[in-house]
Order: structure tokens, then C-alpha cells, then sequence
């Protein structure tokens, strides 16, 4: 084999090699939300609102009132092992 053949199949190896860990078996976990959904952080109080351009973030609220959320205010962006959270879905679909 010449030299010029080995260097290349050495360099396709390692690109495939470096493109492996790119390949994941990780599901979607993020959960699409319309523009308008209001998300508040329990841990944090943080509410911010999703707006066409992103994410905006709206002020904080104390524990007393992050304890009464209103219907349709999201508090959970991420699906459980489980799939999505049933009451999660239900706001979404209130807010709308």
C-alpha cells in the first residue's frame, strides 16, 4: 500500500472515530412551547414569558406566591422519563 492510501484511510478512521460520539441516543427533551407561555422557576421564582425572539425574563416572585400559581403558568420545561407530564400539558393547552 502506498503511503499517500495509508494516510488516508488513518485520517477516514479518525474522522469516523471523532463523529461517533456526535451519534447520541438521547430523546428530545425539550419541550416546544408556543410564543406568550409564561414559565415560572419554582427553585428560583424567576417568571420569564417566551416571546417570538426567545425567552424574556420578567421579574421573581416570593415563595408565598409561586406556592399559587395561576392556570396555564408553566413550571416545567423538561419531559420526566415517563414522557411529558399530564398537568404540564393541560396548562399548555389552557394557555392557548
Amino acid at each position: 500500500m502506498s503511503l499517500f492510501i495509508r494516510k488516508f484511510v488513518a485520517l477516514s478512521v479518525v474522522a469516523a472515530l471523532a463523529v461517533v460520539p456526535a451519534l447520541s441516543r438521547a430523546e428530545r427533551v425539550a419541550k416546544v412551547v408556543p410564543d406568550y407561555t409564561v414559565f415560572l422557576d419554582p427553585p428560583t421564582g424567576f417568571v420569564f414569558v417566551k416571546l417570538p425572539t426567545g425567552w424574556k425574563f420578567v421579574g421573581k416572585v416570593d415563595a408565598k406566591e409561586a406556592a399559587h400559581v395561576p392556570a396555564g403558568v408553566v413550571t416545567a420545561l423538561l419531559y420526566g422519563e415517563d414522557g411529558p407530564d399530564e398537568a404540564i400539558g393541560t396548562a399548555l393547552t389552557d394557555a392557548r
